[in-house]
C-alpha cells in the first residue's frame, strides 16, 4: 500500500516564510523512499511557488486556494473553479473602508492588494501587486482573502458575504485571514478531489494510506478525509478533536512513520 502526506503550509511547515531543513530533508526522505506528498493551502499557486521552491520543496500534487485548484508537482493547473462574476469587486467595495481590513484577490497566476487597512506586511501573505477596484473586471478571480485583525469583524464579515453570496461562494477562516472562495471549495473538497481523479488509479490498484497534518480551522474538512489525520502542539481545540494525536514537527511525523515500514494492504 502507497503512503501518502497532506500537508497545511502556514504554521505547519512553513514559519517565517522558511521551511526548516529537519521538515524539508525528512520530506524528500519521504519521497525518496516512494512516498507521496501533496500540499493542501489557502495560497495560490503564486504565493505556494514563491515559498516552496526558494526552500527546495518538492511535492507530487497540490491543492491551492483552499481546494479550488489542483496543480501537478510542476506546478501546472489539473482543475480550477472561479468564484461568479462581480463577487470579487463586490466584496472589495465593501471592504475597502473598513478599519483592520487588508482586501486581496486572487488570479490564477498572480495575487493583488486592493486595500491595506492595517499598516502592515502578513507573514502569510507578503508578494503582491497593487490593483483598483476599476481594474478588476479584466480578471476572473478565484478567490478574496481578506486578512481582519478584530475577530467580531471577521465573523460578521463571514456572515454578510454568506448572506449576499451564499449560492455562489464559500468562507473559510485561516489565523487572521478570511478565505472567500468558490461554491464547493475547501480543503476536504479538495483533497476529495484528487483522491478521486489523479489518484484515483493508484487507490484501486495499489491502495493508498492517507495522512494529513495542520494545524488551523480550515484543515478540519482535510482531516476528516484522513484514515489518519495528525495535529501540532498550537492547534486550537476545535481541530485537536479531530485529529488522533499531535507531533512536534513534520520531519518527526516523517521520521515516525519511515521507522514503522511501508505498509502492506
Amino acid at each position: 500500500m502507497r503512503r501518502l502526506i497532506v500537508t497545511d503550509l502556514d504554521s505547519t511547515i512553513i514559519f517565517n516564510r522558511g521551511v526548516s531543513p529537519a521538515d524539508r530533508e525528512a520530506m524528500g526522505r519521504w519521497r525518496a523512499a516512494g512516498n507521496l506528498l501533496a500540499v493542501d493551502t489557502g495560497k495560490s499557486i503564486f504565493a505556494t511557488r514563491g515559498v516552496l521552491e526558494p526552500a527546495g520543496v518538492r511535492f507530487d500534487y497540490g491543492i491551492v486556494f483552499t481546494g479550488a485548484v489542483l496543480i501537478d508537482g510542476d506546478y501546472q493547473v489539473l482543475a480550477a473553479r472561479y468564484l461568479p462574476d462581480g463577487v470579487a469587486r463586490a466584496v472589495a467595495e465593501d471592504t475597502a473602508d473598513l478599519p483592520g481590513v487588508s482586501t486581496y484577490a486572487t488570479t490564477i497566476t498572480q495575487d493583488y492588494i486592493l486595500s491595506d487597512n492595517n499598516g502592515d506586511v502578513s507573514s502569510i501573505l507578503q508578494v503582491f501587486e497593487p490593483m483598483t477596484a476599476a481594474q478588476m473586471g479584466e480578471h476572473r478571480f478565484i478567490g478574496v482573502p481578506l486578512r481582519v485583525t478584530d475577530d467580531f469583524l471577521r465573523e460578521r464579515i463571514e456572515i454578510e458575504a454568506a448572506e449576499r453570496w451564499g449560492a455562489g461562494i464559500e468562507c473559510h477562516r485561516n489565523l487572521e485571514f478570511l478565505d472567500i472562495v468558490p461554491t464547493g471549495s475547501s480543503k476536504g473538497g479538495g483533497l476529495a478531489e484528487l483522491l478521486a481523479g489523479p489518484l484515483a488509479a493508484l487507490r484501486a490498484s495499489e491502495g493508498l494510506e492517507v495522512w494529513t497534518l495542520g494545524d488551523s480551522y480550515n484543515d478540519v474538512s482535510m482531516h476528516a478525509l484522513a484514515d489518519h489525520p495528525i495535529t501540532l502542539p498550537w492547534a486550537p481545540p476545535e481541530v485537536s478533536q479531530a485529529c488522533e494525536r499531535v507531533v512536534g514537527s513534520m520531519a518527526e511525523l516523517i521520521d515516525g512513520l519511515l521507522r514503522q515500514g511501508p505498509q502492506t494492504s
